[in-house]
Order: structure tokens, then sequence, then C-alpha cells
């Protein structure tokens, strides 16, 4: 195990030993940075269960302004400490069990930009620790938590203040990046995506830390254009919005989608009043079936649908003022 990149790279660092342990492997830490580089310089780090330190020494290497290691196990600081001795930078070593550290921070107004947690495995539920770090209010408001687990663990529940950003898979390993902020889907069949749905897409963009762009597949109808094919020209239209956008298929219902990612809300355009009456319903049973809420927006022309377009399409006409627009 060694430092990657920065200020220190190439040196060694020792892992612990043991059955119970599973540090970061170089591959997986290179990629970790190479997700976070962004958020790296001067920030203030927390490595909350720190094992050898590795992550924390990453950071610092590459220009962290300090970083806070925590973990209760006596050889962990032992290795931490021989770790530490390797480099020159600001950091504090506390050997107590990570909810007293969280607290401890929160009672001094501690803020960090980046908090890693790699917990021991299948011993510490994430729902519970990142509860506490949203009740502490120690992430500073456009900070990154970096969440380590192994696929086989079982699935957390995110707080109702965080999103979950990116989701990565490397071998058996899973990172997770999470933010303060909300997430929005908006469903659909996108068939073809229009300047109606960009409507949407630009205003979820501007409220939301993090947008899900669903296509659901609807056996019923005929497809104008392939579900793979939609994707790519949503993907490429909705490049110039500055939101974290996600542009997924699903097979299923709207509100499972939205369970299984988090998401609290939906998002959907109101053209008239027939359109008012059925998403009305739809909102009453998504919130009675799912938990999840239902946001309106009205359109900025009520002509404009999926539907019609299509129609116009299969007309033979000229549908390209109808589309969304890359940048």
């Amino acid at each position: 195990m060694r430092i990657i990149a920065g200020k220190y790279k190439g040196r060694t660092l020792i892992a612990e030993k043991g059955d119970s342990i599973r540090p970061t492997t170089d591959r997986v830490k290179e990629s970790i940075f190479n997700l976070i580089q962004s958020y790296i310089g001067e920030s203030h780090v927390l490595d909350l269960f720190a094992g050898s330190g590795a992550l924390g020494i990453e950071a610092l290497s590459r220009g962290a302004e300090n970083c806070v290691f925590c973990d209760k196990s006596s050889l962990s600081i032992e290795v931490l400490k021989k770790n530490l001795s390797k480099i020159d930078e600001k950091y504090e070593i506390f050997q107590r069990d990570y909810s007293f550290v969280i607290s401890q921070m929160a009672k001094e107004g501690r803020k960090f930009n980046i908090i890693f947690l790699d917990p021991p495995y299948n011993t510490i539920e994430e729902s519970r620790i990142l509860a506490e770090i949203s009740d502490s209010n120690i992430l500073s408001e456009n900070g990154i938590i970096v969440l380590e687990k192994r696929n086989e663990e079982r699935s957390y529940c995110l707080p109702y203040n965080m999103c979950r950003l990116d989701i990565r898979e490397y071998g058996h390993t899973i990172i997770d990046l999470i933010q303060l902020g909300n997430s929005v889907a908006i469903t659909g069949t996108f068939d073809p995506y229009t300047v109606g749905h960009e409507y949407l897409v630009e205003t979820a963009s501007q409220n939301f830390k993090s947008v899900h762009i669903v296509l659901l597949k609807n056996p019923q109808k005929t497809p104008l254009l392939e579900i793979e094919k939609r994707k790519k020209i949503i993907k490429i239209a909705v490049r110039k919005f500055r939101a974290n956008i996600v542009v997924e298929d699903y097979d299923g219902r709207a509100i499972d989608y939205c369970k299984n990612n988090d998401i609290r809300y939906i998002l959907r355009g109101i053209r008239n009043q027939n359109d008012i009456k059925y998403e009305m319903e739809m909102a009453k049973w998504n919130e009675e079936n799912g938990g999840i809420k239902t946001l309106f927006l009205i359109a900025k022309d009520s002509a404009i649908s999926s539907s019609y377009v299509k129609k116009l399409a299969e007309e033979g006409m000229d549908i390209s003022l109808f589309l969304g627009k890359e940048e």
C-alpha cells in the first residue's frame, strides 16, 4: 500500500492485518481520488473509520489543509501513527468511538469538506452514521461524503437532507458519493425528448442537487425511438445544466425507482385541466403507496407533448423545433 499522488507520492504505508480488516486497495483509492479531486485543495477532512489512515493521508498528500483521524482500535491507532510519521502535515488523532468524535466536532463548530466512511464490515449501520452526521451539521454546504462498502452488505437509507451523487462499483467494493441536498425524479417515456421536458430538467437542475431522468418502459406503446437512442439524446441535451443529472431506464413503477434511489420527489409538468385531474390522482397514489411527493410545474407551451410530437413525426412533419437541444 502506498501514497499514490501529491507531495508524498510513492511513500509506502503499513496496512493492518486481520480477518476483520479491509484496507482500501490502491486501485480503489486512486479511483476515489479521481472522483473527488476538485474537493481536496485546502479542504478539512474527517477520516471517521481511519484504520491505517490511507484515505486521510492521501488527501493530505494532495493538498488538504488538515485531517481528523478517528478509530477506536488500539491496533489501528498504532499503525496510523507509524504511517503519519512519514508525513509533515496538520492532523489530529482520536482513539474514540465515531459517535463521540462526531459530537465533539459539532461542539467545536467544525465543518468538513470531505468525510471518509469505511465502517467495519457488517457491524455498524451506515444509515445511523449518516443520520448522526446530518444531525450534527459537520458537513460543509458543498462538502462530500465518500462511503465505501462491500456490494453484499445490506442497503441503507439516506437522511432527508442528503442525496447520492454517484455510485461506482469496483469488483466487490461500492463507492457512494453523498452530499447535502435533495434529489428529484422526472419520469416518463421521453419518446421523444421535447423542449417541454427540457424546461422541467432546467427547473429541476436549479432547485435540486441531483436530478434523475427516468425512462419508464410502457409495453402498450410502440416507440418512435429505441430506449438507448432516447437515453443518448437526453445525455447530450442535458450537458449544459450544472446539476448532477442521471439518465436511466427502469422497468417498473416510478415510486419503486424513487424508493430504491432515496428520492423523495417527482417533478411533473402540467399543460391543461385534463393533466391536472390525472396528475393529482397520481400524486395522491404515489404519496399513499410510496411516500413520494409530487411537485408540479406549469408548462411553458401547453400544446407540446411527446404524443403530439410523435404524431407529427409519424406524419412526416419537421419536429426539430420541438426537440430538446444540446448546448
